[in-house]
């Protein structure tokens, strides 16, 4: 696993953009760990950060006609910025607002989660801003399939200690990555690709355990391009796709 978080680093650094700072730069804690891995070899979790966005139906809907679940670490208030109740996302079913986006991710059994309500980076926060983000997007997520998230990823990766309490004090685990095939940043779907490839190779059958990715759903080259050459990619490997919580054997949704 520090080989693999060794060759993320490199590989941000060989083209001028910092790590994202949960990484490496936030110590683990206690109260509320991140995993960035999942707890056995042999598996592969994709998740996708900063929708619903109007290439999530389409997303979601070639992978279920693949045989995968993914995750979906959600906003609110992102690059949406009006009512998901009446916004409309054009796809390849038809306008649908971003509320019945999430609905069908909910119905292909894909996971959701909570990447705050606006993408908001949570260290230094006080206690009444981080309950903003969290609950809002919870009571967001909850009106559209009535479940109760307990899947989170913080913006950047980052929290701090006060964070991680209040984090763990409303249910919530902390997933980060240990691939980031650095999709936002403008390079080309071949070096996305091959930063990935660089760790996966270096896998040892039966004692490397499996990996959490980071895409963005926001972005058509990761959706349209990186997703299928990745899929093709780790089948060939033979990793079975799972969600975060069979990742992890956690619980995605709050009792």
């Amino acid at each position: 696993m520090r080989s693999a978080i060794a060759l993320l680093t490199l590989a941000f650094a060989s083209i001028g953009f910092a790590a994202p700072i949960g990484l490496e730069d936030t110590p683990s804690s206690t109260v509320l760990p991140g995993f960035r891995s999942c707890n056995r070899s042999g598996v592969f979790a994709l998740t996708f950060d900063d929708g619903p966005y109007e290439y999530t139906w389409d997303l979601a809907q070639m992978l279920n006609s693949r045989g995968i679940k993914a995750t979906f670490f959600t906003n609110g208030h992102n690059f949406v910025t009006t009512d998901l109740n009446t916004t409309t996302s054009p796809t390849r079913d038809g306008a649908k607002t971003y509320v019945e986006v999430l609905q069908m991710l909910d119905q292909l059994g894909h996971e959701i989660g909570s990447h705050t309500y606006e993408h908001s980076v949570l260290v230094g926060r006080t206690r009444e801003q981080i309950e903003y983000q969290m609950n809002e997007q919870s009571d967001l997520i909850f009106d559209a399939i009535g479940k109760r998230v307990a899947l989170m990823r913080p913006p950047e990766g980052a929290t701090d200690v006060a964070s991680d309490q209040i984090l763990h004090e409303l249910g919530y685990s902390n997933i980060l990555w240990d691939i980031d095939p650095l999709d936002y940043n403008g390079s080309t779907v071949d070096e996305q690709f091959k930063i990935l490839e660089d760790i996966v190779d270096l896998d040892i059958a039966g004692e490397t355990l499996g990996h959490i990715s980071l895409q963005h759903d926001v972005h058509p080259s990761s959706v349209r391009d990186l997703t299928p050459r990745i899929i093709d990619y780790i089948r060939g490997k033979n990793y079975t796709f799972v969600t975060v919580s069979e990742c992890l054997g956690i619980d995605a949704y709050q009792a």
